[in-house]
């Protein structure tokens, strides 16, 4: 492994971390999805809601070949492959999850429709134009380099398929203060969100569009995710207050997270937000169609 996929590894194999996952987010590594006027639904049901709006910015079917880039131990992948009946390949560097996702897989009932391996969603094995569907949950943010990781997604999708980004992005450097500045650097450090900074508000849909993607659009849900932020931040006020005494936010880069990253949010620095595309359908004779 390159030192920038050891950060990737080291990052979900920190104590902290898994902790935080199994116990916090019961294995899973997105938020939920809270509909306009429903707030006061679990965490739980929240989560399914967006695993559901995966499916539904894909347009997810039966028997389709789906890539989730980014996988972790297989939560989003094995809820979509039981509902809704696509075959998925997960993918992620972390080799501890990989048998947690078959775990699951075997569970629920769907091994056969899913696979997992060890591989980097920026250089896969994957032959060209293989998935109907590729998308992400808050893992595009780990690639040092989004440029070559879009590029790849396109080189294996159809023409004709679909990607769905569920990320966050940053306001420009200015709107934040030199501490805020400092507390985002800390978590991109920490959690090897190497490519963070890339995704900018209202910027990124050109970034993606540049990979060859059409029709890509920009969804932004931050207020449909406030109370999942909330959530982690009420989590994390009290024994944050001692880190931050102690200066030890490098150490406990989750609990930093929850409480920095929701104050910024708060004041729109942060948002989370959908991105959409499609590979271009071509006619056999090579000539394009819109």
């Amino acid at each position: 492994m390159n030192t920038n996929q050891q950060k990737v590894v080291k990052y979900y194999t920190n104590p902290e971390t898994k902790l935080g996952f199994d116990y916090v987010l019961w294995g899973s590594k997105h938020f939920g999805f809270y509909p306009t006027g429903k707030a006061d639904i679990t965490e739980k049901e929240a989560q399914i809601l967006h695993q559901d709006l995966v499916a539904k910015n894909l347009d997810l079917k039966e028997n389709q070949t789906v890539l989730d880039a980014g996988c972790g131990q297989g939560v989003v992948s094995t809820y979509l492959a039981k509902k809704y009946g696509p075959k998925i390949f997960g993918i992620t560097l972390v080799p501890f999850e990989v048998k947690r996702a078959q775990e699951r897989a075997k569970n629920l009932g769907v091994q056969d429709k899913t696979n997992y391996q060890i591989m980097d969603y920026s250089d896969t094995n994957f032959p060209d134009n293989y998935f109907d569907a590729i998308y992400t949950t808050e893992t595009l943010s780990h690639s040092p380099d989004i440029r070559k990781t879009l590029k790849e997604f396109f080189r294996v999708l159809k023409p004709g398929g679909k990607i769905a980004l569920f990320e966050y992005t940053l306001a420009s450097d200015e709107k934040f203060s030199d501490w805020e500045k400092k507390m985002l650097d800390v978590v991109i450090e920490g959690s090897a969100m190497m490519g963070l900074k890339d995704f900018r508000h209202d910027q990124f849909t050109a970034v993606v569009k540049n990979a060859g993607f059409e029709n890509v659009k920009e969804q932004n849900i931050t207020e449909n995710i406030r109370p999942s932020f909330y959530r982690l931040y009420k989590l994390s006020r009290l024994p944050y207050k001692f880190i931050k005494l102690f200066g030890l936010q490098k150490f406990f880069i989750n609990t930093t997270a929850g409480y920095e990253y929701y104050k910024m949010a708060d004041k729109g620095l942060i948002w989370y937000c959908i991105f959409t595309g499609n590979k271009q359908k071509e006619f056999a004779a090579g000539v394009k169609i819109q």
